[in-house]
């Protein structure tokens, strides 16, 4: 198979279908999480939460009845999934966790030049010092290790402990044994998972790790560009000199396809073994998905742009008087098109929750159909949240419409 030729349409079908957005829903529960990573690999980590965090977030619009409750007990104590590197921080499972050596290699590398740039270096010196005190006292916390303060900066911490332990995760030899927002507790590596996914390296090649990553980082998404971007994230197959003789291996080795779409100069790519996704999607019944920001739909903004004419911008970091939309804004899914995006108050306390503002995209035209599947929606997400009910009539008010 040479090159497989799609309309737009059809790939954003194929996208849909892929990530476990249509209808029926492909994955339920606990189970359907682990399916879910084992196909898309990674989930972004993010500890922001407004209505819920992002990894949560792009959860609840995949699996029904997802509660936070359930990758909690997954990451901290069944210990299928795993807190590391991907594209960014990221959620991962277990099983995954050798095959990202050359990824922490890369981070310990980072974390000596920050360390260095912040004039920090000297708190490598109390590695083992804070290896033997977990060694000795167990799961603990940084702070309960007293070592001293470094001159904290706006992203840094401010304890030697923090920094060494922060370190020895970077690099694998602590892992996290819970987690509240940014406040983690730690434990050796050793103690938290199989020792033999510790020394193993199934892709000690750096070749060999580059194919691997760049099928994992396509498969993350379904069908993705040869162009840089986001998607590209992170160490190695972001630089372009690195990634596209990869692609063309990949190519060679029948591991990847090239797919070319109508209207579209630009080279996109399929991993062989989910053209059978792309032959069976089928998506005629539409359901409101509501997408978490760092969603793996939405890593690349400029594809999101041209694949579904959707122009979104995080705008957590931009001044107030400078967004376009809104803080923390969620772009809302009805079938194959993004349709809407809506910024939430927040939940304040069970009976305090709201919707700030709704915006439909221009091309939008309302339908019955699909303001009932946006009232569903907000259902399942007031259930998720674990907040009262909005009513009927306050959600149509809000959008404006009397559909």
């Amino acid at each position: 198979m040479d090159t497989i030729h799609l309309t737009k349409e059809q790939l954003k079908s194929f996208l849909i279908t892929y990530q476990g957005l249509s209808y029926p829903n492909e994955f339920e529960g606990e189970e359907g999480i682990i399916k879910l990573l084992k196909r898309i690999g990674s989930i972004q980590y993010d500890p922001l939460n407004v209505i819920g965090k992002n990894a949560d977030l792009v959860l609840q619009s995949r699996i029904p009845e997802y509660r936070e409750s359930m990758l909690k007990k997954m990451l901290y104590q069944d210990r299928t999934l795993i807190d590391g590197w991907d594209k960014m921080m990221s959620i991962y499972l277990t099983e995954d966790f050798p095959y990202f050596h050359h990824i922490r290699k890369a981070k310990e590398r980072d974390v000596l030049s920050t360390l260095g740039y912040r004039n920090h270096l000297e708190s490598i010196d109390f590695v083992d010092h804070v290896i033997d005190y977990i060694k000795e006292n167990g799961p603990t916390y940084p702070k309960d290790i007293h070592l001293g303060s470094v001159e904290k900066g706006i992203w840094g911490h401010g304890k030697i402990s923090s920094v060494v332990c922060d370190y020895l995760w970077n690099i694998g030899r602590l892992g996290i044994v819970e987690k509240n927002n940014v406040i983690k507790k730690f434990d050796l590596i050793e103690n938290l998972i199989d020792p033999k996914l510790i020394d193993n390296d199934p892709v000690s090649d750096m070749n060999d790790f580059l194919k691997w990553y760049v099928l994992r980082r396509i498969g993350s998404i379904g069908i993705y560009w040869s162009n840089s971007g986001p998607g590209w994230y992170n160490h190695f197959i972001y630089k372009e000199k690195i990634r596209k003789p990869i692609i063309k291996e990949l190519v060679l080795e029948k591991k990847l396809v090239h797919v070319k779409i109508s209207g579209m100069k630009e080279d996109f790519y399929i991993r062989s073994e989910d053209i059978e996704i792309l032959n069976r999607t089928q998506n005629d019944i539409k359901k409101v998905k509501f997408l978490a920001p760092l969603d793996n739909l939405l890593w690349d903004r400029k594809f999101l742009l041209q694949v579904f004419d959707f122009d979104y911008t995080w705008e957590v970091y931009v001044p107030e008087d400078k967004r376009k939309y809104g803080y923390y804004v969620i772009p809302v899914l009805y079938g194959n098109d993004l349709i809407a995006r809506f910024e939430p108050a927040g939940k304040r306390s069970l009976n305090d929750f709201s919707i700030k503002k709704w915006w439909w995209e221009k091309d939008t035209q309302p339908t019955k159909e699909m303001i009932e599947e946006i009232l569903l929606a907000f259902h399942q997400l007031t259930e998720f949240i674990g907040v009262s009910k909005i009513s009927k009539k306050e959600i149509k008010d809000l959008l404006g419409t009397k559909t």
